[in-house]
């Protein structure tokens, strides 16, 4: 009987343990551990001077292949994190496996500096079909696409910093959004830092994000683009490239018609010039025959 209780208990404590490394070392729809900075950063009065540099980052998660960019300030997955290869975060993506964290090969990932006010772009890009591997093998599903900032979350609840004009590509397709960004709050209230989420499946089924958009797991890239204001000064590196303008159909279209016309006027110039000749050739011949 002891020593049933006692395997018992052995095989309820491996089971724990086990459990334990599963949850701080894969990545979680939580905000997780907040670490030092980020209350640090939280805790700051919001700068709009231009002078302190603020950071956006692009966040990523996809449940069952479990590849994921965490939340900055995550102590476990974030920036300097413990449980990352050499605490390696920036430009990086990682996939958790056979619990330990490992970077996926290839891929870049792209934060912005955001120093005024202007249009800022995250992403990444060369994913090399990582995610649609996954999607095909492991039934894995996107779950969250979104931007986590040190800008501290009271500075957008009192109005200080706006970011609209949000922009998601997929594959340099875009995805339809509604027209404000969307806040989750859940996340928010436990870092006390400023973050958005474009895609986020589990906001959409608790309700919180009822116009969630439906994407389709990214083959190669993701872009999340978005405007800031609410500084005094102007981040001149941060402009929206001017798309090239499209070609003008009406004067194409005009164009050709004139070309048409002028085909056609000389081709029948030609005709007539041919039966003037055609004609007076027949009139030499029948002059000819009569004398």
């Amino acid at each position: 009987m002891r020593k049933s209780i006692r395997k018992i208990i052995a095989i309820a404590s491996a089971s724990v343990m086990a459990l334990t490394f599963a949850v701080t070392s894969a990545p979680n729809a939580s905000a997780g551990t907040v670490s030092k900075a980020a209350k640090e950063a939280a805790k700051a009065a919001f700068d709009a001077s231009g002078k302190t540099t603020y950071h956006a980052y692009f966040g990523l998660q996809q449940t069952q292949s479990w590849i994921f960019r965490d939340e900055w300030y995550q102590e476990e997955n974030g920036l300097n994190g413990k449980n990352l290869p050499n605490g390696a975060y920036e430009g990086k993506m990682y996939q958790s496996k056979d619990n330990a964290n490992s970077e996926v090969p290839g891929a870049t990932v792209t934060d912005a500096e955001i120093k005024g006010n202007g249009v800022y772009t995250v992403g990444v890009k060369d994913l090399g079909g990582v995610l649609t591997s996954a999607e095909s093998s492991q039934q894995a599903v996107m779950s969250m696409l979104y931007v986590s900032t040190d800008i501290p979350m009271s500075a957008y609840k009192d109005g200080k910093i706006q970011v609209t004009d949000w922009k998601l590509k997929i594959d340099n397709t875009s995805v339809t959004l509604q027209d404000d960004i969307f806040v989750p709050t859940e996340y928010t209230d436990e870092s006390g830092l400023f973050r958005f989420d474009p895609f986020n499946s589990y906001q959409k089924d608790n309700g919180a994000y009822p116009s969630c958009p439906s994407v389709r797991t990214p083959n190669d890239s993701v872009e999340i683009t978005f405007k800031v204001s609410g500084f005094d000064v102007d981040n001149p590196d941060a402009v929206e490239a001017t798309p090239t303008p499209a070609a003008d159909a009406s004067s194409s279209s005009s164009s050709s018609s004139s070309s048409s016309s002028s085909i056609s006027g000389g081709a029948v110039a030609a005709i007539v010039v041919v039966a003037v000749v055609v004609i007076a050739g027949i009139v030499v011949v029948v002059k000819r025959k009569k004398d």
